[in-house]
């Protein structure tokens, strides 16, 4: 009886650590290729792409809302997939875990948040392949119209020439 009690422990033991993997993996738009940030930092400085951050984590309400109503939209995906290293940014990851900056500065994923302004989720954020800001924004409600304008401003090359705002402008564009 002792050693068949010892099995089910590690059992339910061994299920229990892969329970908990499942539950940190943080949960991305369905449909979309998403990597890791620390991968996504090497393939835009190996690409020479822009990188559009997604932050968030699984459990947020509000970024299940974003991923349910904005997310879903596949031309806004097959838009980014073209033109952006895709990367996701679990804030509820392990806070020791090193994050190499898109500027090549590692430190730690607490340190990384709020560096990169990651928190309060959704949060998103375009960044030049030489680790330079280009533009960041959050909220759940964001519409697919929202993040096609953003494409035009990164992807467009405006943000080299102008601020968003004065890009908007000159469209005559209102982002809510």
């Amino acid at each position: 009886m002792g050693s068949s009690y010892r099995l089910i422990a590690k059992l339910a033991f061994a299920c229990s650590i892969l329970w908990s993997f499942a539950v940190a993996q943080a949960k991305v738009p369905e449909g979309w290729p998403f990597v890791d940030f620390n991968q996504a930092v090497e393939i835009a400085k190996r690409e020479g792409k822009p990188m559009f951050v997604y932050f968030g984590f699984e459990t947020c309400p509000y970024c299940i809302y974003l991923n349910e109503h904005t997310f879903t939209d596949e031309a806004l995906r097959k838009r980014y997939t073209e033109h952006y290293v895709l990367a996701y940014f679990d804030i509820r990851g392990n806070r020791n875990d090193t994050i190499t900056l898109p500027g090549g500065e590692q430190v730690t994923r607490a340190e990384a948040i709020k560096r990169l302004k990651g928190s309060p989720v959704p949060a998103w954020m375009f960044v030049d392949p030489q680790g330079n800001t280009i533009l960041m924004s959050r909220g759940s409600q964001t519409r697919v119209d929202a993040f096609m304008t953003y494409d035009l401003f990164v992807n467009g090359g405006a943000y080299k020439r102008m601020t968003f705002d004065e890009f908007l402008a000159r469209r005559g564009i209102r982002v809510d």
